[in-house]
């Protein structure tokens, strides 16, 4: 959000969102998990702070990007992954990875708001942006369990990357959900569904990855190191282009 509107509530997310991480970090197995249920109030209250603002759900631009990753991160920090200590461990990087979302905001484009499209009323137009988001978010979450395996001991790390590729199949779903009403949208607009073009491309590019990560040779699927790079690429890839391009648009 533009620090002109609430200033206070991204200023607040900023603090609490890096310090949790830093708790997260520090803190015995059990003893983070209540601070994560005020992460997410406070990230559902800044989500719905710009939906107030913009007049319509956030679902475009950088800092509408920003916040409904912070959101769905949040949320997802949350669900047990089955051992405490790795989901400890996954909340860590979460939190981090929240806290340097809204850091970027701080860059000049970061504190853009989009204006309210005429496409936007429709909603299969809606869908497509909530879930590509939504699918972003997955990817990054996917990628972030991976991230969190290294270091860890066998049965977490297990837990972790087994969690990573539920997640890289759960956001492959979502993203293909996106995609079907992305096209019903541009249909219904006798739009460019007809031809290919460069976003085509794109999604057909970041599907191949995905569905590489998440389908590893046997041999390939065994070694623990490079399972995690390999689930981890996509979700950073992804959020790394997509926040970059937003952020040097003109």
């Amino acid at each position: 959000m533009n620090p002109v509107l609430l200033p206070w509530l991204y200023y607040a997310c900023l603090a609490v969102f890096a310090g949790a991480a830093l708790w997260a970090w520090l803190a015995a197995p059990r003893a983070w998990r209540p601070a994560g249920w005020f992460l997410l109030a406070l990230a559902l209250a800044q989500a719905l702070a710009a939906s107030l603002v913009l007049g319509r759900p956030p679902l475009a631009g950088t800092y509408e990007t920003a916040i409904l990753l912070l959101l769905w991160l949040s949320a997802l920090a949350l669900l047990p992954c089955g051992d405490p200590e790795a989901q400890r461990r996954l909340a860590a990087w979460c939190w981090s990875c929240g806290a340097v979302l809204l850091a970027l905001l701080l860059l000049p484009n970061g504190q853009r708001l989009y204006p309210d499209w005429y496409m936007y009323q429709y909603i299969w137009s809606r869908l497509f942006f909530s879930l590509r988001v939504a699918s972003l978010a997955l990817f990054l979450y996917a990628a972030l369990a991976a991230l969190a395996s290294w270091g860890a001991v066998a049965v977490q790390r297990a837990a972790l990357l087994r969690w990573s590729r539920n997640f890289l199949l759960v956001g492959t779903a979502v993203f293909l959900a996106g995609e079907f009403s992305g096209f019903t949208w541009r249909m219904q607009w006798l739009g460019d569904y007809w031809c290919w073009n460069a976003n085509f491309l794109e999604a057909t590019l970041y599907f191949l990855l995905v569905t590489a990560a998440a389908h590893l040779p046997p041999a390939w699927a065994a070694k623990p190191r490079l399972r995690a790079t390999a689930q981890a690429i996509p979700g950073l890839l992804m959020t790394g282009l997509f926040m970059t391009h937003m952020l040097m648009e003109p």
